[in-house]
């Protein structure tokens, strides 16, 4: 796909955006943007830096217009592929974008360009007291944007959330050239949550508008050892299940431990095979104290040889430079390292460990084991040397069997390092062709030409094989099923319906708009209610006052305000906007009958387009959502804020009537809100 005439065609047009001397064809100065730290390799056609964000739309409306993919990259750290340039066109470096433009303490905002590196941003938030959740153990070289286009995450995530609920608002210059302003709490489809985790395949993103945290008083760090990795993963799934949501829970197998012995300077008793790092942080020394001594309890049980608190922060910060080391350590092993990036639900990471071990050993393959454990968020460090080819495709193999296994513990093939080129084959396993060719549709109703990071995420037509739709809607219940049926039957007469849940939420007269009801109070069950995994799974026809008073009695809380109407209704309706946080599973009928599921039981999942914060907001105009999977705690926390009412607000961006256009072409699904 190298045309380097397509760009001499359009080059005078480049020079005058961005000047001359920021435009690179020759072989040499294109040559090291043809890899990045996954394992694909393609070389670009030209190279673009910018000075300026200004200048990021007039560049991409020229190369829209030429028909030329383009793709933007930063520090190139990812590891699954997605800064290649798979198709030629032009590489947009955005790495000088690179400002801080603001830190508002008040109103606990950063807004800064992409180009920042998120270390230093923590630098620069230190110097005031705060600091930003997200903190990839690359963050001393990746970037802020580059973290949105993975949707990083990082060990204080388990707490603080990943990216996704850490950012508030983006500019992005769409595929097309045009720049637009999105929040994740703008009235409708939230489209700001659609283009993180996106890889460049939705947009380009110029600023960021991120929630910054204060600084919290008490901050304390623990180490355990255990004589097996075994042990470790059962003292985090024992920890959690108590209810403990720490700061960080990460462990480490003995190979990741002997690579990292320079940067360690505790020395751990003779046997030790795994270490857990625990990390706990609030205001109140008590409490902490408290839940520390209940977790060492919990590390003894589970056999732990040693456990140690940090005595001081030089202590704290050498136990997080071994954790944050290792990945570099294993690559001074051996030339390549491969690194997987499957999620499990927590109380699945046993039987996720295992089958790693099994698997590693079968193609005689040495890793170091590394896991963001608190979040089921597994990372084995396969070291081999690609000149190998045949160690290169035990290694590959290898990886995909990992994969596997994780899709069939309930759950994902990517927490935090993406899809990119490299796993699109894998998206295959994780979902059937209906739910791909629901992400294809996103794909195409934003970028229409397919020039925007092209043949990245989703796999194409060499390597799609994706599952037929198999799902039985009686799966679900009998009054989801009737439903669903009386949707098909709907679609084939060209009725129209008003999704009715208790009738909290609907804001039109469904018979003034030649609209049939369709009732979903019927779906009123809680299906499970995971103990140890600490989530709950309910019908979206629950009500929600309902719902937290089932789980009080249950002595469970969830992050919700006394929200009136339905769990899909206030979802729908995005009565509550920072229901993000607790959003991880739904099952979703579409206009025509058919069923998509998204998300699950993890707390983590960047495989594919984000899909659940899409329906928030939708009112009932993509799809009807059938079932809903929350996080739960032992302790919700105090009473949320109040609920917003965003309905009436609502105008339709261009890109909510793309998406209904996709969705739902014959505006079957509440007709009124994008007009007849």
């Amino acid at each position: 796909m190298f045309k380097k005439h397509r760009i001499e065609g359009i080059r005078r047009d480049l020079e005058k955006a961005v000047g001359a001397e920021n435009v690179f064809t020759d072989d040499a100065e294109i040559l090291m943007y043809s890899y990045d730290a996954g394992m694909a390799r393609a070389k670009p056609e030209a190279v673009l830096l910018f000075t300026s964000t200004n200048q990021v739309a007039p560049v991409v409306k020229i190369l829209y217009a030429a028909g030329i993919p383009f793709l933007p990259r930063i520090a190139g750290t990812n590891l699954s592929g997605g800064t290649i340039p798979l198709r030629g066109g032009v590489i947009l470096n955005l790495s000088l974008l690179n400002k801080i433009r603001q830190i508002d303490t008040v109103n606990r905002m950063a807004l800064v360009e992409p180009g920042v590196v998120n270390l230093r941003l923590q630098q620069e938030l230190d110097k005031f007291g705060f600091f930003y959740a997200p903190d990839p153990a690359s963050q001393k070289v990746s970037t802020i944007g580059g973290n949105i286009g993975e949707n990083a995450g990082g060990p204080q995530c388990l707490k603080y959330g990943v990216t996704c609920d850490n950012v508030e608002r983006l500019e992005v210059v769409t595929p097309e050239g045009d720049i637009k302003l999105w929040a994740h709490s703008d009235p409708g489809p939230d489209l700001m949550s659609l283009i993180i985790g996106s890889e460049g395949t939705l947009g380009v993103v110029t600023r960021a508008w991120l929630k910054i945290l204060e600084k919290p008083k008490i901050i304390k760090t623990a180490v355990a050892a255990f004589a097996s990795i075994d042990n470790a993963i059962s003292a985090v799934t024992k920890i959690i299940g108590a209810g403990i949501i720490p700061r960080a829970l990460e462990a480490m197998d003995k190979v990741s431990l002997d690579a990292a012995k320079k940067s360690l300077k505790t020395d751990y008793p003779p046997g030790t095979e795994a270490i857990l790092l625990i990390e706990l942080d609030g205001s109140s020394d008590r409490k902490i104290t408290g839940e520390l001594r209940h977790i060492e309890d919990i590390c003894k049980a589970s056999f732990s040889t040693y456990f140690r608190t940090a005595a001081d922060p030089a202590e704290r910060e050498a136990l997080w430079q071994a954790r944050k080391g290792a990945y570099p350590a294993m690559a001074r092993l051996a030339p390549n390292v491969l690194v997987e990036d499957g999620v499990v639900p927590r109380p699945r990471l046993p039987e996720a460990l295992k089958e790693t071990r099994d698997i590693l050993s079968k193609y005689k393959i040495t890793a170091g084991l590394l896991f963001h454990a608190g979040d089921g968020n597994l990372h084995p460090n396969m070291i081999f040397d690609e000149r190998d080819v045949q160690e290169v495709k035990r290694v590959n193999k290898a990886g995909y069997e990992i994969l596997k296994s994780c899709i069939r513990l309930g759950g994902t093939i990517s927490g935090e390092h993406g899809i990119g080129v490299e796993k699109r084959v894998a998206m295959n396993w994780m979902y059937d062709a209906a739910t791909l060719d629901f992400f294809d549709a996103i794909k195409k109703a934003f970028d229409p030409k397919d020039l925007a990071n092209p043949d990245k995420i989703l796999p194409v037509a060499e390597d799609r094989r994706a599952k037929e739709n198999s799902f039985q809607p009686d799966l679900l219940g009998e009054a989801a099923a009737a439903l669903i049926s009386e949707l098909r039957l709907r679609r084939d007469k060209g009725v129209k319906s008003a999704v009715k849940g208790l009738g909290t939420r609907l804001y039109a007269d469904p018979a003034a708009r030649g609209a049939k009801a369709l009732e979903t109070a019927g779906l009123n069950r809680i299906l499970d209610l995971d103990r140890e995994n600490l989530t709950i799974r309910a019908e979206a026809g629950l009500p929600v006052r309902e719902l937290k008073k089932w789980l009080k009695k249950a002595g469970y809380g969830v992050a919700l305000p006394d929200l009136d109407g339905t769990l899909g209704g206030a979802i729908a309706a995005k009565a509550w906007p920072d229901m993000r946080h607790i959003l991880l599973g739904m099952d979703v009928a579409m206009a025509d009958g058919s069923v998509l599921s998204f998300g699950g039981k993890t707390v983590k999942n960047v495989a594919g387009y984000d899909a659940l914060k899409l329906f928030c907001g939708s009112l009932g105009a993509y799809g009807v959502i059938l079932t809903v999977t929350l996080r739960t705690a032992l302790d919700a926390g105090p009473q949320q804020g109040p609920a917003k009412d965003v309905r009436n607000k609502f105008r339709p961006d261009d890109y909510h009537r793309r998406l209904k256009k996709a969705f739902d072409p014959g505006n079957l699904l509440n007709p009124w809100i994008y007009g007849e």
